[in-house]
């Protein structure tokens, strides 16, 4: 076999996008072929497989390798893909006659077909313990959304059998939380640790969205080039959807780091945006049977049609929450008609409204301040703040001492959301909330397993964890969309009292 086949430059293949990596793991090999069916890329590893060299069979005809009947199944299998990002299957087939039996994995990609295929591993028993059926029924029983996580956490554990499956989301910026983990007993806990957005890059996230999954067996193994690396145009092969793809190399290592000897990560995506990850740790080497990939890709999709429903569910519940707020406002006036007059009166009514640490009040140089506040000067210099700098009914920010570093708040407020009840604005309730590193806490003690290199594993997860924690100082959790839509409900209630009333 020649040098090309044999070994590709692999130093410099992230170049910051892992889709332009041209190799593969050595589980499987992978085959392009163009629009009339010849061969234009194959992975170094042909041979192994299929007992013929890669070199061989570059611009050959595919139907030299594969026999008709497969051939026939591949292509009435492409018949059915529809768009960009749809992969299809077959399951136990033989490329040739009396040989092994592998699955194959099917897309497109500009100019061309691309073909994966494994080795076979039928499983005596099937899949997962469970029907689909009953893992749902279990993560349906959950009362709150901590226990729902932790139950799917669970279910994912049983379905993949890793040692570690933890429940990853992000928030709006791409920093992580891990929300729900289930593992093995002696490997400690990661609950509730953060990570900077750093860790898995915007890049990467885009990825995930768009693809099923992503699996690496071995971190030890090495990569598989597919050759050539670049075509007659100068390309690299476009392998985001590749089921076999090579992780990043810094991935890699942060996996090392970690003690993980193979990881497998599902994505969770919400009404079209990525909302996290079920990802999964071993701490040796393992290979997901396809079944059991397959299931844990349903069990996501069906994950996620579960948490949107419940995210409905709470953002309902939220709203009438406000609206009873705003009813109980009315009541109070109609019984007291001083009532938006009176800000110690007015902060008890609307305390518990949005989720916060304290309330202040402004009514005509008049305030009251109650819970986590600045001090009554701190205050009066916050609201010319707000009267100079703010527009609109309703403004919010998680990190006021970033945005108005003159404003001088005391250091334990963080976040604010201002809510002007009179127009022009220059009366407002205002919202506090505390630094985000205050309510954090780390439901399993200090990370870090007992057993396989226990001091490297906990020390790069605080390293992530302390990285995440530089960029959190003086920020606060933010206030979400629904919870501004309530201040906005507020304040309208406010002003349509207050013109009432004057």
């Amino acid at each position: 076999m020649s040098k090309a086949c044999n070994g590709a430059d692999l130093t410099n293949c992230d170049r910051g996008a892992h889709l332009q990596r041209a190799a593969i793991q050595p589980f499987g090999f992978l085959l392009t072929v163009s629009a009339d069916w010849r061969i234009v890329r194959a992975s170094a590893n042909l041979e192994q497989f299929l007992g013929v060299g890669c070199e061989q069979v570059l611009r050959q005809p595919l139907s030299g390798i594969i026999m008709s009947r497969t051939l026939h199944s591949i292509r009435n299998r492409l018949t059915v893909i529809r768009g960009p990002v749809m992969i299809e299957r077959l399951s136990g087939i033989a490329f040739a006659e009396g040989g092994p039996i592998f699955d194959v994995a099917l897309h497109c990609i500009e100019g061309g077909i691309v073909i994966e295929a494994e080795p076979s591993q039928r499983e005596g028993q099937g899949g997962s313990t469970l029907s689909m059926a009953a893992m749902m029924a279990r993560i349906d029983q959950a009362q709150t959304l901590e226990a729902f996580f932790r139950e799917s956490a669970r279910q994912a554990r049983g379905i993949t059998g890793f040692d570690r499956v933890m429940v990853y989301r992000f928030d709006d910026e791409g920093s992580g939380e891990i929300v729900a983990e289930a593992a093995r007993s002696g490997i400690g806990s990661l609950l509730g640790l953060h990570f900077p957005a750093t860790d898995i890059a915007a890049e990467e996230r885009a990825f995930y969205a768009r693809n099923l999954f992503r699996i690496t067996a071995d971190v030890d193994a090495a990569p598989v080039p597919v050759v050539p690396e670049l075509d007659a145009h100068g390309r690299a092969i476009d392998l985001s959807l590749s089921l076999l793809r090579v992780a990043p190399s810094a991935h890699i290592d942060h996996l090392k780091d970690l003690g993980v000897g193979a990881s497998f990560s599902v994505p969770i995506v919400v009404d079209g945006r990525l909302w996290g990850l079920f990802a999964c740790h071993h701490y040796a080497a393992r290979l997901l049977p396809v079944e059991r990939r397959l299931t844990a890709e349903l069990f996501a999709q069906m994950f996620a049609s579960r948490l949107q429903t419940r995210e409905c569910r709470l953002a309902l519940e939220f709203e009438t929450g406000a609206r009873k707020v705003v009813e109980r406002l009315l009541a109070a006036v109609a019984d007291n008609i001083g009532l938006p007059d009176d800000p110690a009166l007015l902060a008890e009514v609307l305390a518990g409204a949005v989720p916060a640490d304290g309330i202040g009040v402004w009514i005509d140089g008049r305030t009251a301040l109650s819970g986590l506040a600045p001090s009554q000067q701190q205050f009066s210099a916050l609201i010319d703040t707000l009267n100079r700098k703010v527009s609109g009914h309703v403004f919010a920010t998680d990190r006021v001492a970033e945005l108005w570093p003159e404003a001088e708040l005391n250091g334990d407020v963080a976040g604010l959301m201002g809510i002007s009840t009179s127009q022009p604005p220059r009366d407002y309730i205002v919202f506090f909330r505390q630094e985000m590193l205050r309510t954090v806490h780390w439901a399993g003690g200090s990370p870090g397993p007992a057993e396989h290199d226990a001091d490297s594993h906990a020390l790069t997860f605080h390293k992530s964890f302390q990285a995440w924690s530089d960029l959190m100082r003086g920020r606060s959790l933010p206030f979400s969309a629904a919870q501004r839509h309530v201040a906005e409900t507020i304040g309208v209630a406010l002003q349509a009292i207050s013109r009432l009333t004057g």
